[in-house]
């Protein structure tokens, strides 16, 4: 198995980046890929339990996904499996998101995704940089 390790500095504090990649107000605003919307969600990464959600297309195709949070460090790190049905073979990997001070006063982040294949971490090191954008851009506009 292979592992994705994807890097990004935020110009927020660590604490303001936890609470972005962890609490559902906030992650429904960046998560997923482009031009989908979450319906059905049960999705909260601050306490360690399961948690879904159902990405639903322009064309209405719906694309669950859902795992189990297995660690919270606030204001640290957060890890999760990951279980992807609709893909073929099934995708459960564990996904960890690390936030540390960079020194003046915003947040170095790492992305790990790790049980997931080589091909996986070429496609998912494309899945994850739409995310991540979309991130940065919400947390320069709430700095």
């Amino acid at each position: 198995m292979a592992e994705l390790r994807m890097e990004r500095r935020f110009a927020a504090s660590p604490e303001k980046v936890f609470a972005f990649v962890t609490e559902r107000q906030n992650l429904l605003q960046w998560w997923g890929p482009q031009n989908m919307s979450a319906s059905e969600h049960t999705l909260d990464l601050t306490r360690p339990g399961p948690w879904k959600l159902v990405f639903v297309g322009p064309d209405g195709g719906q694309y669950p996904m859902g795992g189990r949070v297995l660690s919270v460090d606030p204001p640290r790190a957060v890890e999760f499996t990951m279980s992807v049905p609709g893909t073929n073979p099934v995708v459960n990997s564990t996904v960890r998101f690390e936030i540390t001070p960079d020194g003046s006063g915003g947040s170095h982040f790492i992305l790990t995704q790790s049980g997931i294949t080589d091909d996986m971490v070429v496609m998912g090191s494309r899945g994850w940089v739409g995310p991540l954008d979309r991130l940065e851009r919400l947390l320069d506009a709430s700095t």
